[in-house]
C-alpha cells in the first residue's frame, strides 16, 4: 500500500492511526503502533531512534504518559512510494513487579498437573515397606545376578543339573518371599522393573518488570510452599520447587515457578530442608 501524507516535513516522525495495546492474564503487556518518516530523515539517523527499549511516548506525545512503560522490542521497516518508509513496532511492557516476597504477583496464574511417569519398581510405597533382606535379594533379581526359584519364592542360582541355590542373608538364613515379596518377584521374574508413578506439580506464572530473586532461586530443591491456594493432599505429603523458569522480552519479565508433590511420607528434610 503506497503512502501519500501532505505536509511531510524533512523531520516529522508521523504516528499512524491504529496503537493497540493487549494486557495478557498475567499483567504483562504487548502492544503495536506505527509512524511514517521521509526516506531522506530515516537514511540520515532516524533509524536509531527505533532502537530497543525506547518507551513509545517517546515518538507519539498523543499517548498519556501512562502509556511510557511500553517499550520497543522489535522494529519492521516498509519503504512505500513517495520517498516514505512506514515503521511497525512490537512494544512490551508491565506496570508492576512479577514476584514480590511480600505481596501478590500483579496477575498470577496458576496451573495443577498430573501425569504418569516410570519409575524404579525400589521406590514403590510398597518397595519401602519390604524387610531390608527381601529389598536386596529382589534388587539382585533386577539386575540380572539371580533367578528366581519356580514358585517365585525366593532367588538363587541354578547350577549345570538344574539344582537350585538361594540366596542367604548376613545370618546365613534362607531369604524367603512371601506377600508383598513374592508379588514383586513375580513381576521382576515377567520382566517389569518400573511401574507408573503419579507426578503432581502445581505451577504459579506472572509478567512484571523484574525476574526471579535470589530468594525464590535458593528455594530451588527445597521443601517450600507453594503461593496460591494449591489442593491439599492427603497424609504427610508436602511440595518442593522443582523448576524456576524466566524470560525477558524489552523491559517485560515472565516467570514460572513449579513445584512438585511428595509421596506419602514428604520430602527428606536431611537432603531438601534448607
Amino acid at each position: 500500500m503506497s503512502a501519500t501524507l501532505k505536509g511531510f516535513s524533512f523531520s516529522d516522525v508521523k504516528p499512524q492511526p491504529g496503537f493497540t495495546a493487549t494486557r495478557q492474564e498475567n499483567g504483562g503487556y504487548i502492544g503495536r503502533h506505527s509512524f511514517a518518516i521521509s526516506r531522506a530523515a530515516w537514511e540520515s539517523g532516524a533509524a536509531n531512534q527505533f532502537s530497543k527499549g525506547q518507551p513509545i511516548t517517546s515518538f507519539d506525545d498523543s499517548l498519556p504518559f501512562s502509556w511510557n512503560f511500553l517499550k520497543i522490542v522489535e522494529t519492521e521497516i516498509v519503504s512505500e512510494e513517495g520517498d516514505i518508509v512506514m515503521i511497525s513496532v512490537t512494544l512490551s511492557g508491565a506496570q508492576g513487579a512479577s514476584y514480590n516476597e511480600d505481596d501478590e504477583a500483579p496477575a498470577p496464574t496458576y496451573r495443577l498437573t498430573g501425569q504418569l511417569q516410570d519409575a524404579p519398581l525400589s521406590i514403590h510405597p510398597k518397595w519401602e515397606a519390604l524387610e531390608s533382606s527381601a529389598q536386596w535379594a529382589l534388587g539382585e533379581l533386577i539386575n540380572g545376578n539371580v533367578k528366581p526359584s519356580r514358585e517365585f519364592t525366593q532367588v538363587g542360582n541354578y547350577d549345570e543339573e538344574g539344582f537350585f541355590t538361594p540366596m542367604r542373608d548376613s545370618d546365613n538364613v534362607t531369604i524367603t518371599f512371601e506377600d508383598d515379596a513374592l508379588e514383586f518377584c513375580k513381576i521382576i521374574a515377567r520382566g517389569e522393573t518400573t511401574y507408573s508413578r503419579p507426578v503432581i506439580t502445581w505451577t504459579e506464572s506472572a509478567q512484571g518488570t523484574d525476574g526471579l530473586t535470589n530468594a525464590q532461586l535458593n528455594k530451588l530443591g527445597n521443601i517450600s510452599t507453594p503461593r496460591g491456594d494449591p489442593p491439599e493432599a492427603s497424609g504427610t505429603r508436602d511440595w518442593m520447587l522443582t523448576s524456576a523458569f524466566q524470560e525477558q522480552r524489552g523491559d517485560l519479565f515472565t516467570t514460572d515457578l513449579e513445584w512438585t508433590l511428595s509421596e506419602k511420607g514428604g520430602h527428606d528434610p536431611f537432603l531438601y530442608e534448607e
